[in-house]
């Protein structure tokens, strides 16, 4: 009698585990022709519970990957000099159900046409090796998988711990060269040394947080209806590119990500030179500033006196990136022809890099300001012009100096006015209460004399 219930009990166990088994041990498959059908994935029509997570999602890069201009300027142009090998090495990662489905251009899979998108994601259950080059493992049986640990759903839901971990994300944002292993993108990487990784700050907590300045998911709704839960991420994936991203969110991002500082000698007499030293800082990115595909990004420091007519000198500029290589050394070289990084002039996280330049007082100035932007652009200008689309330039930080000729000019120099405390922040304001009370005795008063000279 033991025995027979010991042999049910088990086999009340197996069966437990093989209903589980598609969630608990999903291998998922590598993101390669053959590997899906289109069948496996619906397009964000579908995901009409999350409608506010659809309309997060529809502005971001994801949602353009296979359809922005640069994208295809850049494919078109390495298609053309080294053939179709290398564009589908790069539209693996910016249409990875196309990829799987043989429907590169989402030509007949409407959810490969919308890029990086919804059930791709959410369809995720592995990294294969290490993250890089779209090396996620997909289970493409409609079974949603997310950063929830009790779904309640219509349809088949499942938690995933790799939701909640920036290896997730490092499966498409570490890029190599496919012939020979050039580290073209390291964002990931570049997380991974960072003192954020030490912390537990992953990139979800960055890029699809609510605001900038807010670290980490919210509190909210994961769909019409659903319950209230404090892990709830934006599906915005907020990055630097104003011109095609959402430009709002973006540019608040960027201007989130450093601080530039001045040391100049407030007194330089007039015709004379003087050391000065701007130092930018690395303050809100847990990543490299720029990071992505460097050589295309555009991030620089200009440094420049200002005098009293509003005349510029331009004292210095710096631009950060780095600078790939071709086999005959050559450089700069298109990425696909990259075999290795001649430069690297980026900003660590919470890293700084300093600037060294000369200013000159003009003779006869009373004064003069020295000024240091760090300025952004997601694109060289030529690109830009290729691909028809907006190349806003975006500050990021900036600082002003002012330096006198003369200690007595310094002293004469009207002196910044002391914020004056808010009558909110220092208590009440009675003075407008007290107005009204006279106004009101005053009314009474009238009304009074009015009444008593009817009745006379």
């Amino acid at each position: 009698m033991v025995r027979a219930k010991t042999t049910l009990f088990l086999a009340l166990i197996l069966i437990a585990g093989l209903a589980l088994a598609p969630f608990a041990f999903a291998q998922g498959k590598p993101v390669q022709p053959g590997n899906a059908t289109a069948d496996g994935f619906l397009p964000s029509s579908s995901c009409g519970c999350h409608a506010a997570r659809v309309q997060e999602w529809a502005p971001s890069m994801h949602a353009k990957a296979i359809a922005d201009p640069v994208f295809l300027v850049k494919v078109a142009q390495a298609q053309a000099e080294v053939g179709e090998e290398v564009t589908a090495f790069c539209k693996r990662c910016h249409s990875p159900i196309g990829n799987m489905t043989g429907d590169p251009l989402g030509e007949k899979t409407p959810a490969a046409a919308e890029g990086v998108t919804c059930m791709y994601c959410h369809q995720v259950v592995g990294i294969d090796g290490k993250p890089a080059n779209t090396s996620h493992l997909v289970e493409a049986n409609l079974t949603r998988r997310a950063q929830l640990k009790d779904p309640s759903a219509p349809h088949p839901a499942a938690y995933s711990e790799l939701h909640t971990k920036a290896e997730f994300c490092g499966g498409c944002h570490d890029v190599n060269h496919p012939g020979n292993g050039t580290h073209l993108e390291t964002s990931y990487s570049e997380w991974v040394a960072s003192p954020y990784a030490k912390e537990g700050v992953v990139c979800q907590d960055c890029h699809m947080n609510s605001k900038p300045g807010v670290v980490g998911p919210s509190k909210g709704t994961a769909c019409a209806g659903g319950k209230q839960r404090d892990n709830i991420f934006a599906m915005s994936f907020v990055g630097a590119n104003v011109g095609q991203g959402p430009a709002e969110a973006s540019s608040a991002l960027l201007k989130s990500a450093a601080t530039v500082d001045v040391s100049v000698p407030e007194v330089v007499p007039g015709g004379s030179a003087t050391s000065l030293t701007v130092t930018v800082k690395n303050v809100g990115a847990g990543h490299y500033l720029p990071t992505g595909l460097t050589e295309e990004r555009q991030m620089w420091l200009s440094v420049y006196s200002e005098g009293a007519d509003g005349s510029k000198t331009d004292i210095g500029e710096r631009r950060f990136g780095t600078v790939l290589k071709d086999a005959k050394g050559a450089y700069p070289a298109e990425m696909w022809n990259a075999v290795a990084v001649q430069s690297d002039d980026r900003i660590p996280p919470r890293g700084s890099v300093a600037s060294d330049y000369t200013f000159t007082m003009p003779q006869g100035a009373k004064q003069a300001k020295v000024v240091a932007v760090l300025s952004y652009k997601s694109i060289p200008d030529e690109l830009a012009t290729q691909a028809n689309v907006a190349n806003p330039v975006t500050e990021m930080a900036a600082l002003t100096k002012v330096v006198y000729a003369s200690q007595a000019e310094k002293d004469a120099a009207p002196k910044p006015v002391a914020p004056t405390e808010s009558p909110a922040a220092g208590g009440v304001n009675w003075l407008p209460f007290a107005i009204g009370v006279v106004i009101v005795a005053v009314l009474a008063v009238a009304t009074v004399a009015v009444l008593r000279s009817r009745k006379s």
